[in-house]
């Protein structure tokens, strides 16, 4: 498939959005429930984006396509968190307090194996979901012809209004995989339908904004007036009804600005964000509260924003520098130079 510039502007978006999710204050209790929305505007469009570039009929397998999957997937969610890990053992234990010290040093090693690492690597969650859900998709797609792996992946993800808290489904975020399977079912099932998502008309962009407002509305207003638990599990068709205008924006970006070099590269060193940003985020915190006081961070949606902007930067050069030198830490061989 050629490379498509807005599928680049939708992952560079729905990055910093993660990045700025992830900046303090964060808080997704009552009265902040937007950060919810920020979240789900953030990382689950990732899984619509692989979607779309799964192609079933470029498949040889399901072996191959699992080793390739295990090797785009598995190697860096491995060599970050052998990394990280070391880190926290030697330093990061120490500096972030009590609570961190009362962990025993193999509860990493235990939630690496589950494929939950959050003590040392949070943000690999995704990586982790992402892999068990090709997993299963991948044969429910192979077996079932046009749309109806949507349908199937629509009735999985609403399955968990049913068995909420069971803990197996926390091994490898099976739970969060079978949430967010109709994002990436939608992506692949419906590509054709996806192309025509772009503001090509005043009826066709009217629909895509009143699609997108509904969608928002539910994530900002459903954990306030429903249940959470429900609110949480619907999110996904609540975020497939704003990618109408989300693909839009982004193909209109693509439009307005031609393929874009920045964008370009965090869509594809974005498991690099994925790993250093809540390690820049907690040094910038660090260095900014010791200039202007513990408080600055409360409630400074602006000051959240800014440091969200310097993490995408500063990330930049040393997303390249690994992308260029270490690509082993990502599964990648070494780019031969041009001669």
């Amino acid at each position: 498939m050629k490379r498509q510039a807005w599928l680049d502007y939708m992952k560079f978006i729905a990055m910093f959005l993660v990045v700025v999710y992830h900046t303090p204050p964060r808080c997704d209790c009552d009265g902040h429930v937007h950060e919810l929305a920020l979240f789900n505007m953030g990382a689950p469009v990732f899984f619509f984006a692989a979607g779309y570039l799964f192609n079933m009929a470029r498949q040889k397998g399901f072996f191959t396509f699992l080793g390739h999957r295990a090797r785009q997937l598995l190697v860096p969610y491995t060599t970050f968190f052998i990394i990280f890990y070391a880190l926290w053992l030697i330093v990061g234990r120490r500096m972030a307090g009590p609570e961190e010290q009362a962990i025993a040093v193999t509860e990493p090693l235990w939630q690496f194996l589950q494929g939950t690492p959050d003590v040392v690597l949070g943000p690999f969650w995704f990586l982790a979901a992402l892999f068990t859900m090709q997993v299963i998709y991948y044969p429910i797609k192979r077996l079932l012809p046009g749309c109806l792996p949507l349908v199937v992946a629509l009735l999985m993800s609403l399955s968990l209004l049913v068995m909420p808290d069971v803990p197996w489904l926390r091994y490898w975020n099976l739970d969060k995989a079978l949430l967010y399977m109709p994002l990436y079912a939608m992506g692949s099932c419906c590509q054709g339908l996806v192309d025509k998502f772009s503001f090509g008309g005043s009826l066709r962009s009217v629909a895509w904004l009143l699609l997108g407002a509904l969608g928002l509305g539910f994530l900002i207003v459903a954990p306030q007036t429903i249940d959470r638990a429900v609110a949480y599990v619907l999110a996904p068709e609540a975020i497939i009804l704003v990618l109408p205008l989300y693909t839009a924006a982004c193909k209109w970006l693509e439009s307005r600005f031609g393929t874009s070099r920045i964008a370009q590269t965090v869509a594809i060193t974005g498991i690099t964000y994925l790993a250093l940003q809540n390690y820049l985020i907690g040094v910038i915190k660090i260095v900014v509260a010791r200039l202007m006081g513990d408080g600055v961070f409360d409630d400074n949606i602006l000051l959240k924003v800014v440091v969200a902007a310097i993490v995408m930067a500063l990330l930049y050069p040393l997303a390249l520098l690994i992308e260029r030198y270490f690509p082993f830490l990502l599964g990648k061989p070494y780019k031969k130079a041009n001669p």
